[in-house]
């Protein structure tokens, strides 16, 4: 740690290059704006001496990398992006005997043109807001002195690298337990009910693109189902008599559905105490492609739970083709059917649509009512509410739609937003990460790697 007179020596310095003096609140302000610049200039100083100390890599007049023979060379210099700003590195360099050139340091510190701390770092910012936004932020912190900006092609450069690597790491670990059978590390391990939130969000992606006469690029604009799940333990509110999913761990991906369920299946394997036998309830709207795949995930104490308020929703939209929109005979329904849905009375709603059903003549609303009744009877055993009330468990996949918002749509969907392939799936690794609470143990992994 520094001691008192390093310190002191520092402000001296501070002092001596911005002046102190600070007469009101403005004045603390532009203080405190300089103090950040001056501990950023220091910063950079101290990041050069940093890698200075690191050595040039120099392995000998000749050496071995995998397996091969190189022979020394001589030294080059290269300026890398730092986490203060560029560093200047100088470095031995080895030929092969194809000539082709090996530089040992840069290697072994995994340099790629910027050092680890400044992807790491950037991305705590890009994996949060918008592209221009996000490096203005980082500069005016990381930057202050407007020297040595990250330019926009290299902070997606860096991102496109960082997510291609995290997804290389969840496929990994998929081969790892699904195919070699092996164990995963567990993190924040659930040891109660363990609950299964799936669901899918648009994401609008760049298909294509052709120039104009005029020079100008126009892009095919098309959306793609970005597939999410949120792993979380349920605790049961006893103010708000009700269960509640907390401390999620989210996946998402730009993938077929058999893939997601590898992915989520090796989630509840890092999470759950023991996934085979502990409690587990899986919660989805009725997409065909949860419900066809969920028992896959399940063991004999899983419980499969429609989400209520898309059960409600649905009837919502009945209501509204039968009755019209807000009228009295449409809350009258909605309200009476909805209890019903709440008292685990799902079955008695359908036989009271298929009553309704015998006299409707109008062939619109008669369609709309037979898709209603096929879907409660596809999913009344995912409908006892008050039996999952009962139980303790949660009876909407509210966490999983707040993720679609939150996890995807808040940093994926914004006013114009559109992605490559490339940009959303790296970006879709990233953000599931970061939001799981886990980001920094998964960077660490891959500089291991």
């Amino acid at each position: 740690m520094l001691n008192e007179a390093i310190v002191g020596q520092l402000f001296d310095l501070f002092k001596e290059h911005y002046g102190y003096a600070v007469d009101d609140a403005t004045g603390l302000f532009d203080g405190q704006r300089d103090m950040l610049e001056f501990l950023m200039k220091l910063g950079k100083r101290l990041e050069q001496k940093f890698f200075e100390g690191l050595g040039k890599g120099y392995l000998g007049s000749r050496c071995a990398i995998e397996g091969v023979e190189y022979r020394f060379k001589g030294y080059r210099r290269r300026r890398i992006h730092g986490l203060f700003g560029k560093v200047d590195l100088e470095r031995a360099y080895y030929v092969g005997p194809r000539g082709n050139n090996r530089y040992p340091l840069d290697e072994r510190l995994g340099l790629k043109g910027h050092s680890p701390g400044l992807q790491y770092f950037l991305a705590l910012f890009t994996g949060q807001t918008v592209y221009q936004k996000a490096l203005d932020q980082f500069h005016e912190i990381f930057r202050p002195d407007g020297e040595e900006e990250i330019s926009m092609r290299k902070a997606l450069d860096m991102d496109y690298e960082l997510g291609e690597a995290l997804e290389e790491l969840r496929q990994q670990e998929i081969e790892e337990v699904l195919e070699h059978d092996q164990p995963i590390a567990k993190q924040a391990p659930i040891e109660g009910v363990m609950a299964v939130s799936i669901d899918a969000t648009k994401v609008r992606e760049k298909l294509g693109e052709r120039r104009l006469k005029s020079g100008h690029k126009r892009y095919e604009i098309g959306f793609k189902d970005a597939k999410v799940a949120a792993i979380s333990s349920v605790v049961w509110d006893r103010q708000r008599g009700e269960a509640s999913c907390l401390d999620s761990s989210y996946l998402s991906a730009v993938e077929e559905a058999d893939e997601f369920f590898n992915r989520i299946w090796v989630e509840m394997q890092r999470r759950g105490v023991d996934p085979e036998h502990q409690d587990l309830v899986i919660l989805g709207d009725g997409a065909a492609w949860i419900w066809n795949r969920a028992k896959d995930l399940g063991n004999k104490r899983t419980i499969e739970i429609l989400d209520f308020y898309h059960g409600c929703e649905y009837l919502s939209d009945l209501c509204k083709v039968l009755y019209g929109e807000q009228t009295p005979q449409y809350h009258r329904h909605f309200r009476g059917w909805t209890r019903k849905f709440y008292r685990g009375q799902a079955a008695a709603v359908i036989e009271e649509l298929k009553e309704i059903q015998k006299d409707m003549a109008n062939q619109q609303s008669l369609k709309a009512l037979l898709l209603a009744i096929g879907y409660f009877e596809e999913n009344l055993p995912r409908m006892n509410y008050r039996k999952y009330r009962r139980l303790r468990l949660p009876i909407g996949s509210g966490t999983v739609e707040s993720a679609c918002k939150n996890v995807v749509g808040g940093r994926m969907k914004q006013g114009g937003m559109t992605w490559s392939d490339i940009g959303a799936d790296g970006m879709l690794q990233i953000r599931s990460s970061q939001e799981s609470r886990r980001f920094e143990s998964d960077f660490r992994l891959l500089l291991a790697a």
